[in-house]
């Protein structure tokens, strides 16, 4: 699974070029309208911002996350006497705000089931585990991790392994140490590993910023090391080994003394670690670390924006929902013909309202329509560019996909 993964994301990569986009998500406050606004745009790239105007009046801080498998991003939001789990759909721009659902600002989804898991810590030394479903607003209790002297979680230090199913997490032991949890949410038995983390020439650590790269199965973070005296003496981008513990430096972010809780993200196509920094010239600034070649460029940022995410919808559709890896939610239906020039039937099993999604190969939705009542759907295709497209069918939650070539 991992070398078909590679395989694919490189694949894209190529098909992409220099036109490889960086979708980024993020809420910013409105001062005109006293709103928040949801606001979306490519990495550096002002030309291409759009605004949503929301009805949110408020938000909880860091309580944003992506879900890539249904391009739905998620806060804990306020609006009126309302507070709830608030829902921004990025192809269609619909909004809904559910009312007392809320999670906590520890959370990650699996981008290749779209379930979200979440940290708690109800009691002292206890960070409870859960399962989160979305479209049932019920947390459903994993597992229990004991850890005496910790009193809390941090924030921003989660990130999950969508190929086995492993959620990580970094927080302080009772020795006091840095370590990393591993729970493989999947297995029918609670269990979890801890791993010390090795320091690296600082004394001290604080590790933020979790992201998982889903290609090469690699954890990153933020690294802020200070000195005996608790002075703070800069940042740096890491990996941390899952074997060893091993913090190891890819690049140093020297011209950044600040950085924005909230901000940080991985774009899975392009290998990409983002974060909003602050610059010694009080300038916020996007950050795109490269992390192939461990190298990063900066410029643009929204004005006033943060809980942003990245949109990895492309990523996901190409290598889970295409590939099958989620099958619970699997619906009887056909595509013909396959590779397609004009017309495209579909035959499908669902019922009531259908949506027909088309995404091109560099994840841009290109077609989408409704249809009612319909088991049997004709698409004409005569216009489309030759290439790979993903079709998706989406009714009452569930989705369906499959590629086709248009000649």
């Amino acid at each position: 699974m991992n070398r078909i993964l590679l395989y694919i994301a490189v694949f894209m990569l190529i098909s992409m070029g220099s036109n490889a986009q960086i979708k980024l998500v993020g809420a910013a406050n409105n001062f005109e309208t006293g709103k928040i606004d949801i606001v979306k745009w490519q990495a550096l790239d002002p030309e291409s911002l759009i605004v949503h105007s929301s009805i949110l009046d408020g938000y909880y801080f860091a309580t944003s996350a992506f879900d890539s498998y249904n391009s739905n991003y998620y806060i804990t939001g306020i609006s009126g006497d309302s507070a709830g789990l608030y829902s921004f759909n990025t192809i269609t721009n619909q909004e809904n705000l559910v009312g007392g659902s809320m999670y906590t600002n520890i959370s990650e989804f699996d981008m290749s089931t779209g379930k979200m898991y979440n940290l708690k810590m109800e009691t002292e030394e206890y960070i409870s585990i859960y399962e989160f479903d979305i479209t049932t607003n019920q947390d459903s209790l994993i597992g229990v991790i004991y850890e005496p002297g910790a009193n809390g979680i941090i924030v921003d230090a989660i990130g999950f392994d969508a190929n086995n199913g492993i959620l990580y997490y970094v927080g302080f032991t009772n020795d006091p140490a840095l370590c990393l949890y591993a729970v493989p949410v999947r297995d029918d038995q609670f269990s979890f590993t801890k791993t010390i983390l090795n320091p690296t020439a600082a004394p001290f650590n604080i590790i933020t910023s979790v992201n998982f790269d889903n290609v090469n199965e690699i954890i990153f973070a933020r690294n802020a090391t200070y000195d005996s005296t608790f002075t703070y003496t800069g940042s740096s981008i890491v990996e941390i080994d899952k074997t060893t513990g091993d913090i190891i430096t890819r690049g140093e972010l020297v011209e950044f003394p600040y950085f924005v809780g909230g901000s940080s993200s991985f774009d899975q196509n392009t290998g990409s670690f983002l974060l909003v920094g602050i610059d010694t010239s009080n300038m916020a600034k996007m950050i795109v670390f490269d992390t192939y070649d461990n190298t990063y460029i900066s410029g643009f940022v929204p004005g006033n924006v943060s809980e942003i995410v990245c949109d990895n919808t492309s990523f996901v559709q190409l290598n889970y929902i295409a590939t099958g890896v989620k099958t619970e939610n699997a619906i009887n239906f056909s595509l013909s013909p396959n590779p397609v020039s004009e017309k495209l039937t579909i035959n499908h099993a669902f019922s009531g309202k259908v949506t027909v999604q088309l995404i091109s190969a560099s994840g841009n939705l290109v077609l989408v329509q409704d249809f009612i009542e319909s088991s049997k759907i004709e698409l004409n295709l005569a216009a489309f560019a030759p290439g790979i497209y993903l079709v998706n069918l989406i009714s009452s939650g569930k989705t369906v996909s499959e590629k086709i070539m248009v000649k």
